[in-house]
């Protein structure tokens, strides 16, 4: 019988921040101590665009990831924010080998992944599930929703048939999917309803790595605590590892173990979200914080406005990608790229001006 078979109802988790700290059921020390379920080192991805010099431009490159690296333990979260384009869902491709890297090597439990179709990456993605941001870009339109639960069962001939629909079944009921819904087709959910029913087809298999890209934007606010304390108490439950990807920083404050901040495709900042949400070292992660809605800014802080915007992926500044934008940009930073450095607690921080500054959030 399936390990996710859902208990009495969908229960309100409690303090996020000792369902945080205690997600995995063993002392937190203990599980950064263990090796890492997922092993990321140096991600790098380019992709061949076509020129913006007109018709008959020739291709240039594009790179999406630029040297990203970063651990993913049992039973812990760790949170990817950053601003449209700046490549939170190519990593998470990357994570899982569905884009093939340029350069780099993942590692998942020991074994290498990679973007080749073989049957041993087939049955590393039995362990590893993702979680769209668009369901109707991955759900069958041709199928209803309890078939397309079923379905991942019946590829990895998991159990007898009627067993298979009867975890199915109770896995539809535990991402909140009423029976009335079993047998509708995808245009015939809300925006809501077809993102649980993702949920579902991604908890079937029981992953032990789960990736997440923006899994709650479509959902209203009640509906969004719901799925995230059901993410919470399987992540309890079962020792799920979870790369969560989010433009949502209050969330990402309450459910991750770790955040790391990407910025034209490179890791800006990393750590806690204890410190990183309390003092962000990087001017471009001083900004997001201060983007957050607080009762408090007027008495401790002010918004922070960035100048302009991104540049332009395929034609990066020298130096600091972030310079053109940073309020401290020195002459250094537009001849240097500052690379991940660590600073007292933990934390990591790619700036050449990199300070720990008061601001609350």
């Amino acid at each position: 019988m399936n390990g996710f078979l859902p208990k009495a109802g969908l229960l309100p988790s409690t303090a996020a921040s000792s369902a945080r700290v205690s997600a995995s059921g063993v002392p937190e020390t203990a599980a950064q101590d263990a090796p890492p379920l997922l092993r990321a080192r140096g991600l790098v991805r380019r992709f061949k665009v076509r020129s913006q010099r007109g018709l008959f431009g020739g291709a240039t490159t594009l790179t999406a990831v630029n040297d990203v690296s970063f651990d993913i333990h049992a039973g812990r979260t760790l949170g990817l924010v950053g601003e449209s384009g700046c490549g939170k869902s190519t990593t998470a491709r990357l994570t899982l080998g569905l884009t093939p890297v340029t350069a780099g090597e993942i590692a998942f439990d020991g074994m290498p992944v990679n973007g080749r179709r073989t049957a041993h990456w087939r049955e590393l993605r039995r362990h590893m599930q993702m979680v769209y941001q668009d369901p109707l870009s991955v759900l069958d339109k041709r199928l209803p929703m309890l078939s397309q639960v079923i379905e991942p069962l019946d590829i990895f001939a998991v159990g007898e048939r009627r067993e298979r629909a009867e975890q199915a079944r109770a896995m539809l009921s535990r991402v909140g999917l009423s029976q009335a819904l079993w047998q509708r087709y995808p245009h015939e959910l809300s925006g809501g309803q077809r993102q649980r029913a993702v949920l579902a087809r991604a908890l079937i298999l029981q992953p032990r790595l789960l990736v997440c890209d923006e899994p709650i934007s479509a959902l209203d606010v009640s509906i969004q605590a719901q799925v995230i304390n059901l993410l919470q108490d399987l992540q309890q439950e079962h020792h799920l590892g979870m790369l969560f990807i989010s433009h949502d920083l209050k969330v990402v404050r309450q459910i991750c173990d770790e955040v790391a901040v990407m910025y034209l495709g490179r890791i800006v900042e990393q750590g806690t979200p204890q410190e990183l949400f309390a003092h962000p070292a990087h001017p471009y992660t001083q900004a997001l914080v201060s983007a957050i809605p607080t009762p408090q800014r007027a008495k401790y802080h002010q918004r922070i406005l960035l100048d302009g915007d991104p540049p332009n992926p395929i034609n990066l500044p020298s130096g600091c990608a972030f310079h053109p934008r940073c309020p401290v940009a020195t002459a250094r930073c537009r001849q240097e790229t500052p690379a991940l450095q660590d600073l007292p607690g933990g934390r990591k921080v790619a700036c050449l001006n990199a300070s720990t500054p008061t601001l609350k959030s």
